[in-house]
């Protein structure tokens, strides 16, 4: 095989491997779940970090939540990703952000013993030749439990079913390649207050793929 159609060949494939680890292991979230089902409130904008771990993926972000109303909050997210592409040897990284919207059908009181709310968002991920575009939707549940008399502990679980859109492009050729997919995801976990208005909170996310998350938040 002569060197061009040799490098022809090895790019196809790298490329090739690039989407095939996307679509086993880059599956969750817009793009991790927060830490309870309740909104923010208005007087207490919720900002934190986050890092998740997965089969040859670690992903970093950043995340604020702010209060629309009593019942409704907004979520935007930056995120940075490392996927070690098996076979070569190299880490691929991916920049991408995300935005949801979270509504409470109900919220905790003497006669409901939870919160309950339903989630939508978008979000994608990128480099200068792949495109993912990530679109998360469902229901999650949570309870604030009071410890010590002055510290709250919430653990929280949700489905949610996400749909998946992969672009590759710089193909031989000069071709892009294309692909969606539609897959079911439950993520559970638990949130703990260590300060006043500040918590840590980690939590698992099953589904095509399996990864595992854990952050800080603070309320301002």
């Amino acid at each position: 095989m002569g060197p061009i159609r040799a490098n022809v060949a090895c790019r196809g494939a790298l490329l090739g491997a690039v989407l095939a680890l996307a679509a086993s292991g880059v599956h969750a979230q817009v793009f991790y779940a927060y830490p309870g089902a309740r909104p923010v409130t208005d007087l207490s904008p919720s900002l934190g970090l986050v890092a998740g771990f997965g089969d040859n993926l670690i992903r970093l972000g950043g995340f604020g939540r702010f209060n629309l109303s009593s019942v409704a909050d907004l979520g935007v997210e930056a995120i940075y990703e490392s996927v070690d592409t098996d076979g070569s040897g190299e880490d691929t990284g991916f920049g991408g952000a995300g935005i949801d919207g979270k509504y409470a059908l109900l919220l905790a009181n003497e006669n409901t013993p939870i919160d309950l709310s339903v989630q939508v968002g978008g979000g994608f991920l990128a480099r200068s030749d792949y495109l993912q575009i990530h679109v998360p939707f469902g229901a999650l549940a949570s309870r604030d439990l009071v410890v010590g008399g002055d510290r709250t502990i919430v653990p929280f679980g949700g489905v949610y079913f996400v749909w998946d859109y992969f672009k590759v492009s710089g193909l031989p050729g000069g071709g892009d390649d294309t692909d969606t997919d539609f897959d079911v995801e439950l993520r559970i976990g638990a949130s703990a207050e260590i300060i006043s208005r500040g918590s840590v909170f980690a939590s698992l996310h099953a589904g095509n793929g399996t990864m595992f998350f854990i952050g800080f938040n603070a309320g301002l």
